[in-house]
């Protein structure tokens, strides 16, 4: 035998091993369940999902930019979505991982019924992998592996003592299963003025969120999505029509920063928001600002520049402070100086509305007028101290400029 055949016939016994050892390793270490566990009838978070296509001996997801390819059996990277029987299927359906009630401001979104309070639910899942993730709990998780029931607020009682101080009672319910009927019933129960598809990554839950959505949408209810903006063009362009504000979180501005970070490409996101703006849909766009990775004068000005020039300069922009957290545990806080500068620079690019957040009493928590520089929302932290758009349905009540919003 050649020394050539000697190799060739050595890798194919390396490889027949490696093969040999994979599948005992998958056999005495499974995924946290079998998926003949997760899928008996009886199993209400498991329904059909959409945006597929069979390929090859598989199916190749077409909800997100990866455009996993699923043999038989196999997940996306988002772990809730699955290949069964040459089908798509959502695991998460109705399964909420995280069910609370918030102000609005904590999104955040500040074009938006300032002070209100918006019904904030998530499913387990997400199909980034965000190295300081603030919900890694339940955004990183194979759904098999969230609690078993969580806390659900049903209603809220309002109060008023004698000497005129308003307190609410919150009342919960633990729950195993939320069905869209129930996300609608308990919002209008706790006065919510709209339902936020959030923490976790809501594209990974699409069918969960689009139902839950136009059931809101006939009740009355608003609806906001707070994503990463990682979503294909299709499922994105069906679902806007049920969406009165989009929140993105737009990471940074290089690939490099993408790719080492979130596990993701710039790219899509890019498109997505320039797909927000063709359809004329109200967004409000926010960058995590992190020491060291994304916070040079140069990744700000690129930034800002091209929110100002591809979507125009009444995008809500935020700057948020960055803290210590899951595998970033060692990156120091984000100094506000830096979160001062980044808004400087935006506000210098034409921008005209700039936010900073996580900085409780900055200046920049506030919505001014573009024109006569009064401020129009004063914030502190998520409470609202005066809002002078509301009563005016969002023009400036000195000189009548329209804010963009829903107010």
């Amino acid at each position: 035998m050649t020394w050539k055949g000697r190799k060739a016939a050595a890798l194919a016994v390396f490889t027949a091993g490696a093969a040999l050892a994979a599948s005992a390793f998958i056999a005495w270490y499974p995924p946290p369940f079998t998926f003949s566990l997760l899928y008996p009838p009886s199993n209400p978070h498991v329904l059909d999902g959409r945006f597929s296509a069979l390929v090859c001996n598989g199916v190749q997801c077409r909800l997100c930019p990866y455009e996993c390819y699923l043999p038989e059996g196999v997940r996306g990277r988002c772990r809730v979505r699955l290949n069964y029987a040459g089908k798509i299927k959502t695991l998460v359906y109705g399964q909420a991982a995280a069910v609370h009630l918030d102000p609005i401001e904590k999104k955040p979104v500040y074009h938006m019924y300032p002070g209100s309070l918006i019904y904030s639910l998530a499913a387990p899942g997400c199909n980034l992998s965000c190295k300081a993730c603030q919900n890694w709990e339940i955004s990183q998780l194979y759904p098999e592996q969230a609690a078993a029931r969580t806390p659900v607020p049903v209603a809220l009682e309002i109060k008023v003592s004698p000497d005129r101080r308003v307190t609410g009672q919150l009342r919960t319910e633990d729950a195993s299963q939320l069905s869209p009927e129930e996300v609608v019933k308990y919002a209008l129960a706790t006065r919510s003025k709209a339902v936020a598809y959030t923490y976790s990554e809501p594209v990974v839950f699409y069918e969960y969120m689009y139902d839950t959505a136009a059931l809101a949408r006939r009740a009355g209810l608003k609806n906001v999505m707070v994503s990463s903006g990682y979503i294909n063009p299709g499922p994105l362009d069906e679902l806007l029509p049920l969406m009165d504000v989009v929140k993105i979180d737009l990471k940074g501005f290089s690939e490099k920063f993408y790719h080492d970070y979130t596990g993701a490409r710039l790219e899509p996101v890019k498109r997505a928001l320039q797909e927000l703006k063709k359809k004329g849909a109200l967004f409000e766009v926010v960058n995590l600002v992190i020491p060291g990775l994304n916070d040079s004068a140069a990744d700000l000005d690129a930034l800002s520049g091209w929110v100002r020039e591809n979507l125009g300069e009444n995008t809500p922009l935020f700057f948020s402070r960055f803290t210590s957290n899951y595998l970033l545990s060692e990156v120091p806080q984000t100094p506000v100086e830096t979160l001062t500068r980044a808004r400087n620079i935006a506000l210098k690019k034409g921008l005209k509305f700039v936010y900073v957040g996580n900085v409780p009493g900055h200046a920049g928590e506030n919505t001014y007028c573009p024109k006569c520089g009064r401020v129009l929302v004063r914030r502190y932290g998520y409470a609202v101290l005066e809002d002078r758009l509301t009563p005016t349905g969002g023009r400036c009540p000195w000189d009548g400029t329209r804010i963009p919003g829903i107010w």
